[in-house]
């Protein structure tokens, strides 16, 4: 199906946000992007089983993170290794396995200027704490590393809130079991542990690298307070311009550690909001005190799972083992797709998600300024790239009848 034609499909149902679904179904190793009636509008095939979720980029490729064998460091810990990058159709245009001396798992987070941001664990005689690592993709099969942030360089007292309690007793060889990584829009890196049950912001390739802020287990550096998060996963700060913009959301497993198997409480979505420019008090712990919205309705995964918002302010949730639904801000859910086959965690993008073309004039919006202009080419007899929508190399009606669609949304 031509990538221009999904945008002429609209599935709606009220209050739901019309977009499309990227989920991976850990058994036959493929993502799948299906709309709001759960046709599917693509997929593609991988030979190796997904270390996290799939992400689909704007110019309609898919980068997916996935698990390469023998692993390289501890082979009883979460596995990743191998990153692939496939266009639309499905063919391959790098494949990495990392043969740095880490051992990948779970996360990744494609950056803006072509690199991405992938979670690791080092072996430092025996004791394995997390790392990040900053990889830019080179050639077919090759990668250079950019930059790397690694815990054992920022450990300290229990009484500092700015680095890892170096006597924190957690499993040696899966000290932080990080889950999740994402970028905020000033830069920072966002972390969620599942170990330390916390989320943290640290900084990317500035400052000295410290915790910046941390939630969810203030015990974890020497503060009284509520601890809020249990084996969380997930983190993400939800974009400008939607609602709730510039908190953060997470999943909050509730799950016991000592056996991911054993139900804990009811999982649960939390947003909260961090204190302005990180602010801490002496000796108190880092707030807020209360989150600005949770959402609990029985659910419940021990492992991965994840929640984003959405522009529309309702919240996408994936459930870990299968489920996926869209849950309004006053808690209604309003769409929902269960037995997806253990997947870890799902996304949801909009419709003009991959809309590159059509923004003529270049102001950020697809409008009917853009008509008016490609109308003009067209009476001209000449060729605008971004006008030519369903790129056929030509500038004719049914470029304006795509502009139209998109305009009003059909």
């Amino acid at each position: 199906m031509n990538l221009f034609s999904l945008l002429l499909i609209s599935g709606l149902f009220a209050n739901v946000f019309d977009g499309y679904t990227l989920y991976t179904a850990e058994p036959n190793y493929t993502t799948y992007l299906i709309d709001n009636d759960l046709n599917v509008v693509n997929e593609w095939y991988a030979d190796c089983q997904p270390a996290s979720m799939a992400y689909l980029q704007p110019d309609s490729t898919l980068i997916y993170p996935c698990k390469s064998y023998p692993l390289t460091i501890d082979p009883t810990a979460a596995a990743g290794g191998r990153i692939i990058h496939y266009d639309w159709d499905g063919t391959i245009l790098w494949d990495w396995v990392c043969d740095w001396g880490y051992q990948l798992h779970h996360d990744i987070e494609p950056t803006n200027g072509g690199t991405i941001l992938a979670i690791a664990k080092e072996d430092v005689d025996g004791f394995m704490p997390d790392v990040v690592l900053e990889i830019e993709p080179d050639g077919m099969h090759g990668a250079n590393l950019v930059w790397i942030w690694r815990v054992i360089e920022h450990m300290g007292s229990i009484n500092d809130p700015y680095t890892f309690y170096e006597d924190a007793d957690y499993n040696q060889t899966d000290w932080n079991h990080f889950n999740a990584v994402s970028l905020n829009e000033f830069g920072e890196i966002l972390l969620c542990s599942r170990n330390w049950s916390e989320i943290y912001i640290i900084a990317w390739d500035w400052g000295n690298g410290n915790i910046l802020y941390r939630w969810g287990n203030p015990q974890n550096y020497g503060r009284e307070g509520e601890r809020v998060l249990f084996a969380p996963h997930g983190i993400n700060e939800i974009p400008t311009g939607y609602p709730g913009e510039e908190n953060l959301i997470l999943f909050n497993n509730n799950a016991v550690l000592e056996s991911v198997s054993t139900r804990g409480d009811t999982s649960e979505v939390i947003e909260f909001r961090p204190p302005d420019d990180y602010y801490i008090e002496d000796g108190e712990p880092w707030g807020p005190t209360e989150p600005v919205w949770t959402f609990k309705n029985g659910f419940y995964a021990p492992k991965q799972s994840g929640a984003f918002r959405l522009p529309n302010g309702n919240t996408f949730v994936t459930v870990a083992g299968g489920d996926m639904f869209e849950v309004t801000y006053d808690k209604e859910v309003v769409w929902e797709h269960t037995g997806s086959s253990n997947t870890f965690r799902a996304q949801k993008y909009g419709m003009d998600y991959f809309v590159s073309q059509g923004d003529v004039n270049g102001d950020g919006s697809v409008d009917v300024i853009d008509i008016v202009i490609v109308v003009g080419y067209i009476l001209d007899g000449l060729y605008n790239t971004e006008g030519d929508v369903n790129e056929d190399e030509v500038l004719n009606i049914l470029d304006i009848v795509i502009l139209t669609t998109l305009i009003l949304g059909v």
